[in-house]
C-alpha cells in the first residue's frame, strides 16, 4: 500500500484541477451554490422559529413569596403577564426536605392570572428563602421554557428556552 505523500496529493489536485474543462467548473460552482443556499435557509427557518417563540413566550414573575409564623409552611405564588401557559415541572434547587403540596404539571395560568403553589419543609429545618424554585412550562405553541426564581432576592431569572416546538 502507497504511503500518501503532501506534495504527491498536492501535485495530483493541482493536475486534476487543470485537466477540468467549464463544464465541470460550472458542475462544481453549481454544488456549492446549492449547499450555500440551502444551509442559509435552514439558518433562516431556525430564526423565524426563535422569532415566533419570543412571541408567543409566556412571561411569569414572582408575585409572592411567604413563610407561615411557624416556618413549616410556605406558598410561591407566580403571576403570568405574557401569552398563556402550562405548567410541566417544578423542582427546588439547595434544598431537598422541602414537599410541594399542590399539583403543578398540567396547570394552565392565562394571561394576567396567578397560581399559588403550597410547599412544606418535611425535615427539622424551617423555611426560608434560601433555595430557587425552577419552573418549567410550556408555551401555546409547545416550546418549554425553564425559569428559577430566587427566593432570598425575591427576583425571577430570565427563562431558558429549552425546546423548540
Amino acid at each position: 500500500m502507497e504511503e500518501i505523500n503532501p506534495e504527491n496529493l498536492l501535485s495530483t489536485i493541482n493536475e486534476f484541477t487543470q485537466s477540468m474543462g467549464p463544464l465541470e467548473w460550472s458542475i462544481a460552482g453549481g454544488g456549492i451554490a446549492i449547499i450555500l443556499l440551502l444551509a442559509a435557509s435552514l439558518s433562516a427557518g431556525k430564526r423565524r422559529k426563535r422569532r415566533q417563540a419570543q412571541q408567543a413566550a409566556p412571561s411569569l414573575e414572582l408575585d409572592a413569596f411567604q413563610v407561615s409564623p411557624l416556618g413549616r409552611d410556605a406558598y410561591f405564588k407566580v403571576m403570568n403577564n405574557g401569552q398563556p401557559a402550562r405548567l410541566s415541572n417544578l423542582s427546588i434547587k439547595g434544598r431537598k426536605d422541602i414537599a410541594v403540596k399542590n399539583a403543578v404539571a398540567g396547570q394552565e395560568i392565562q394571561t394576567g392570572e396567578s397560581y399559588r403553589i403550597l410547599l412544606e419543609a418535611t425535615g427539622a429545618r424551617k423555611l426560608a428563602g434560601d433555595f430557587v424554585i425552577e419552573l418549567s412550562y410550556v408555551d401555546l405553541i409547545g416550546n418549554v421554557y425553564q425559569q428559577g426564581f430566587a427566593l432570598n432576592q425575591q427576583v425571577a431569572k430570565q427563562p431558558r428556552l429549552v425546546r423548540l416546538a
